[in-house]
């Protein structure tokens, strides 16, 4: 067998190969798909060493959980708090909370409890990704915790003082 005889073997076997990947994915979405993966979750990281920097899991680390959920408790606590101190004379510094205040007390705390969680659900699905490149998410959604653990510190202040 000459090399280009190989060759030739070669590039029908690539040209298999590709209409064998040009037919119907047999992987497409289906809700039971979906809820075999919520019981079964397998990756824990990415498939190959090139996507490591961006890519997907359907299994997380119980500190992002903890983190996700104080967060989405400190953003309720201080949807409460801030009612609790506008009742009580104070007043709203940030105007797109004060726009939704004017709308209503329910439609302050709805948008505020879901613009926080749609967020924290973002942030949570692309934890292992980097912002601009040097910036982890999981340290974002850390420094986010903190700030707000300030947030609800002042405003216990506040109450506090004021009371």
């Amino acid at each position: 067998m000459s090399i280009l005889e190989s060759q030739e073997d070669l590039s029908s076997d690539a040209q298999l190969a590709l209409e064998r990947r040009n037919a119907s994915d047999r992987r497409n979405p289906s809700f039971k798909g979906f809820l075999i993966g919520c019981i079964k979750c397998r990756r824990r990281g990415p498939r190959r060493a090139e996507n490591y920097l961006y890519h997907q899991t359907d299994w997380y680390d119980v500190k992002l959980l903890v983190m996700a959920l104080s967060l989405l408790l400190l953003s309720s606590l201080d949807a409460a708090m801030t009612m609790h101190l506008l009742n009580n004379g104070a007043v709203e510094l940030n105007p797109l909370m004060d726009y939704l205040l004017r709308q209503g007390a329910r439609v302050f705390i709805v948008t505020k409890i879901a613009m926080t969680s749609i967020c924290i659900i973002v942030l949570v699905a692309h934890y292992h990704s980097r912002i601009f490149n040097w910036l982890r998410v999981d340290i974002l959604l850390l420094f986010a915790l903190f700030i707000y653990t300030g947030l609800i510190t002042y405003e216990f202040f506040i109450f506090a003082t004021y009371a």
